[in-house]
């Protein structure tokens, strides 16, 4: 019996232990950033719009940025020699002539590489071949667009490699303009040490815990160290942006920017959510329904 009344007291503090941090705990709310210094919805140019033009090329980012788009998004690996260049697969198979793992390649074999080279609008047309487009240097892109804001997301980087990342972007005064995203947890870990002002996105792990926590009612307990969510809509055959998770990211002023849209009836379903920036290969089509028609109109859709 004495166990019993045992066991009944410990349920009791649970239940009021769960019911106070589910419904009477304070949150944290995030601090504003200056990389959020315009309201939203934000069209981001998923790789520079790689629907439109060749991904990830000072070209497809000049485009981009003439359309008038709010954030160039962009990712980045390390070659042989140590530059960090922008290109999004492990390989350079899918996006130029050539062949080989781009951590296995000196820039100099990079630079040789057309990044043009496999691009086709679409109607079997390779024009972009033999047109000089090279995969660029993060130095290149952050001296070109020195006043654009940029989403640069770490590629299969060590958490060394994360603390480079911060030296070149304070080398390049970039920390207000500049939001940082990544999968790992170590190297963002890493990167967050060194550059705490520096916007970053919750990682894989993070935003799963969040997530969890708001299934079962205690995302009150959750402490974000980002200041961005960048998710898809699905995840695993489940809806995971809702209007209840609009309203919950607004509640701790993180942003949520939903990734990669491409339809233009998603897009307007997640401009109709509240979402703050939605990624897309296709920013011709989100300028559009935001009402900010683009000189891409022309482009094949």
């Amino acid at each position: 019996m004495r166990f019993l009344r045992g066991l009944l007291s410990v349920g009791i503090v649970l239940a009021v232990l769960y019911f106070y941090f589910a419904a009477l705990h304070p949150h944290e709310v995030v601090a504003d950033h200056d990389f959020f210094d315009a309201p939203g919805p934000w069209a981001i140019a998923h790789q520079g719009g790689r629907r439109l033009w060749p991904e990830n090329t000072l070209y497809a980012f000049d485009q981009a940025a003439s359309l008038g788009v709010d954030v160039l998004e962009m990712d980045l690996r390390v070659t042989s020699d140590g530059e960090l260049v922008v290109i999004h697969d492990a390989t350079v198979d899918s996006t130029t002539e050539g062949t080989g793992r781009v951590d296995e390649m000196t820039l100099a074999e990079l630079r040789a590489l057309d990044a043009g080279y496999r691009f086709d609008d679409g109607s079997g047309g390779f024009q972009f071949r033999d047109g000089g487009l090279t995969i660029p240097t993060l130095d290149e892109v952050l001296l070109r667009f020195e006043t654009s804001r940029l989403i640069l997301e770490m590629k299969a980087f060590t958490p060394e490699l994360a603390a480079r990342l911060c030296t070149i972007l304070k080398a390049h005064h970039a920390s207000m303009r500049v939001l940082v995203a990544s999968v790992g947890h170590d190297s963002m870990r890493a990167f967050r040490a060194g550059c705490p002002s520096v916007a970053t996105s919750a990682t894989m792990r993070e935003a799963l815990l969040l997530y969890q926590l708001h299934r079962v009612r205690l995302a009150s307990l959750y402490r974000s160290p980002a200041v961005a969510l960048q998710i898809p809509e699905m995840f695993r055959d489940r809806r995971v942006v809702n209007a209840e998770l609009v309203e919950l990211a607004d509640d701790y002023n993180l942003k949520i920017q939903v990734w990669t849209v491409n339809d233009e009836a998603d897009m307007k379903r997640l401009l109709d959510l509240g979402v703050q920036g939605i990624m897309t290969d296709h920013p011709d089509r989100l300028l559009r329904l935001l009402g900010r028609p683009s000189v891409a109109s022309h482009h094949k859709n």
